[in-house]
């Protein structure tokens, strides 16, 4: 049995179990090995679904996650982490704590998953500055779209919002679901936007696609890439994933 090439940056995925593999940790992963990062998957969830269909999930505790990052953790030299759907801001921001403890030069990337892109609703956070501050103060990007940005600044304007909670640390707007300029998104940092605009012309929709370009976006930090670079580089791959076919399940190719 060969070992992981020693050149590739060890990348975790933190987030929900997808048996469609559609999103969640098994989508991500599939991600980072097209990257040449190698991907770890810590699961937070197990979920009941298909590609269109969300029926139910089990949540798994804040001790549980970490039981399985602490062996990995130990044992390799880890550059960056993508977490994606989990719990609640507790649980959340007890995961974050332990990674800074443990690798204080950890890159993170939370991608905030409120809801299904079947409709099911896993939170409803209000007043979310004030509940994720500590959380926003530790990680290097989070990853909305407009329906998240909205729903979690209280419904105030997306891109005011955006850009108060860029104080705290860099935001990639997802414009996967805005309808006067669909497909672009906009990279808040350092008191700069960013537009980033579409590549294609026309898209089909798929099932995980937020996981995915948050996935990418990850990857490209891990390898050294600066953060517009890497949502520059993350918004032409998924293009492409969301082009491979023209059904609900996307594939991985960079």
């Amino acid at each position: 049995m060969t070992s992981p090439k020693k050149n590739r940056p060890y990348v975790l995925s933190i987030a929900g179990f997808d048996p469609s593999a559609g999103a969640g940790v098994l989508a991500d992963v599939k991600c980072f090995e097209q990257h040449e990062v190698y991907g770890f998957g810590i699961c937070t969830a197990l979920t009941v679904q298909t590609d269109s269909d969300f029926i139910k999930n089990d949540w798994l505790a804040a001790g549980q996650i970490i039981d399985q990052l602490a062996p990995l953790l130990a044992k390799f030299p880890i550059t960056a982490c993508k977490i994606g759907l989990i719990k609640d801001s507790v649980v959340l921001l007890e995961v974050i704590t332990y990674l800074k403890l443990h690798a204080p030069t950890l890159i993170i990337v939370v991608d905030p998953v409120l809801k299904a892109s079947s409709g099911y609703e896993f939170h409803d956070w209000k007043d979310s500055l004030g509940i994720l501050s500590p959380i926003l103060r530790q990680i290097d990007l989070i990853t909305p779209n407009y329906p998240e940005m909205l729903n979690m600044g209280g419904k105030a304007e997306v891109h005011a919002t955006a850009n108060t909670w860029a104080a705290h640390c860099p935001v990639l707007l997802k414009g996967g679901h805005l309808a006067d300029k669909m497909g672009t998104d906009y990279l808040f940092e350092q008191g700069i936007v960013h537009e980033l605009k579409p590549g294609v012309p026309k898209i089909y929709q798929k099932h995980g696609s937020g996981c995915v370009l948050s996935a990418s976006t990850t990857a490209y930090l891990a390898k050294g890439s600066t953060l517009l670079n890497a949502c520059t580089q993350a918004k032409q791959y998924i293009e492409h994933f969301l082009n491979s076919n023209n059904t609900l399940l996307g594939y991985h190719k960079l």
